[in-house]
């Protein structure tokens, strides 16, 4: 699946999404994200997106996705726009629904790790409150709840699998890298408990690999930023994922790899991530049966 353009323009909210026990049971194959109904839509706007999210056992789900290409506030009008949606329609004072060719389907996701991530464009709670047991009230949800833009990419990431739900905050960040000592993996108090990384070490990786080599490029695929776009751009890979490290240690440059934004996506598609050579014999591999395509052809 692919996120729709316009991903800057468009507001994002949280809405909450009841499911009975037996309703989660078959979610994934019975439900989509046709409509939805609340009486705080009137703020939503065509274009705008909606995050369906649930609470169960304390533990945060994320449900379903919704462009909103359509605010109604009737629901025979809101029926006859979403067509041969299957299941049976709440009542409310607003509607917003989904182009009926591109309605998604309800997953189950748990997100509880990031809950403390997530932030809200609100004076009064921009944030999640989280127990000390990680656990989260549901009621919290009771109000149509605006994203900030950086917390609706994170969604978007998760939901289009981008990268798989990390165990925890901190796991999260280490994947959004460009990292903070050469002594690496003490856990450190910021918003959220997260482990360090060396900006430094990061820094002195990319310094040397352009003086043995030349330029900055990818390991794996061999592009060049500086070549199409002028500009000196390369990522870092740590080879040895943080939540490997049990304690504060020290990490070589030698643990480090050079890829492009582009590679180093296709290395976190995986738990544990792929290896520099996996996926450079991925392309490869790719490659020969293109090539051995066209010479067929």
């Amino acid at each position: 699946m692919t996120p729709p353009s316009g991903f800057l323009a468009a507001k994002h909210y949280v809405l909450y999404w009841k499911l009975t026990p037996e309703e989660r049971l078959t979610l994934n194959d019975t439900r989509s994200a046709a409509y939805a109904a609340h009486p705080q839509l009137a703020r939503v706007k065509p274009g705008d997106v909606l995050w369906f999210v649930n609470v169960y056992l304390g533990r945060l789900f994320l449900l379903g996705r919704l462009a909103v290409e359509i605010v109604a506030d009737d629901i025979d009008l809101a029926q006859e726009l979403v067509g041969s949606y299957r299941g049976e329609w709440q009542e409310a004072d607003w509607y917003a629904l989904a182009n009926k060719y591109s309605v998604e389907k309800l997953r189950d996701v748990e997100i509880t790790p990031l809950a403390s991530v997530l932030r809200f464009n609100s004076r009064y709670a921009d944030r999640l409150s989280v127990d000390e047991g990680g656990h989260i009230e549901a009621i919290q949800f009771r109000a149509l709840r605006e994203l900030h833009t950086d917390s609706a990419k994170i969604l978007d990431e998760i939901w289009y699998g981008e990268i798989d739900v990390p165990q925890s905050a901190q796991d999260y960040l280490e994947l959004t890298e460009d990292d903070t000592a050469y002594a690496e993996g003490k856990v450190v108090t910021r918003t959220i408990r997260q482990r360090q990384r060396s900006r430094l070490l990061v820094q002195d990786a990319k310094y040397q690999f352009k003086s043995k080599f030349g330029k900055l490029y990818c390991q794996i695929c061999g592009f060049d930023f500086q070549a199409v776009y002028g500009i000196e751009y390369i990522e870092a890979h740590h080879t040895q994922p943080m939540s490997s490290l049990e304690d504060e240690q020290m990490t070589s440059i030698s643990e480090l790899g050079m890829v492009c934004a582009n590679c180093h996506r296709m290395i976190h598609q995986r738990t544990p991530p792929y290896s520099l050579e996996e996926v450079k014999s991925m392309i490869q591999a790719n490659q020969r049966v293109k090539h051995g395509h066209s010479e067929s052809d």
